[in-house]
C-alpha cells in the first residue's frame, strides 16, 4: 500500500480538514472512467476525411497524445475545437474528460492514432 503525505495548512478547523481528507479518499477510490467508445469512434471517422473539421478532429486526437499530425498540419491547440461541429465538439470534450483522469488503458486512443498514421502515411512513388 502506498502512503501519501498531505500538508494541510495549520489552523484549519477540524471539520474542514476532515472534509478535505474524505474527498481525497473518495477520489482515490474512484475507478477509472469507462472509455468513451462512441465518441472516440465518431472522432476517428471524422479524422479519416479531408475537411476542415476532419483536420481539427485529427489534430485533437494527436494533440492528446503529444504526437504530430501525420499530415504535417500544425494546429493552434484548443482553438482547433472551435472548428468542430456540435457533435464532434461534444465528443472531443468527452474524450478529453476521459483522458484527463486515470484510465484503465491508453490503448483505445493509441489504436486510433495507429490507424490514422497508416491512413495518412506518405505514399512512396515507385
Amino acid at each position: 500500500m502506498t502512503r501519501i503525505s498531505l500538508d494541510i495548512p495549520a489552523g484549519q478547523p477540524k471539520p474542514e480538514r476532515d472534509a478535505v481528507l474524505a474527498e481525497l479518499k473518495r477520489l482515490l477510490r474512484m475507478p477509472p472512467a469507462p472509455v468513451p467508445e462512441k465518441e472516440l469512434d465518431l472522432l476517428y471517422r471524422a479524422a479519416r476525411e479531408d475537411t476542415g473539421g476532419s483536420q481539427a478532429a485529427r489534430n485533437f486526437l494527436f494533440w492528446l497524445a503529444g504526437q504530430p499530425d501525420p499530415t504535417g498540419f500544425i494546429g493552434d491547440g484548443g482553438l482547433e475545437l472551435r472548428r468542430l461541429d456540435h457533435c464532434l465538439k461534444n465528443a472531443a470534450l468527452e474524450v478529453l474528460a476521459w483522458w484527463a483522469g486515470p484510465t484503465k488503458s491508453d490503448r483505445p486512443l493509441y489504436d486510433i492514432l495507429a490507424k490514422l498514421q497508416t491512413r495518412f502515411a506518405p505514399r512512396s512513388s515507385s
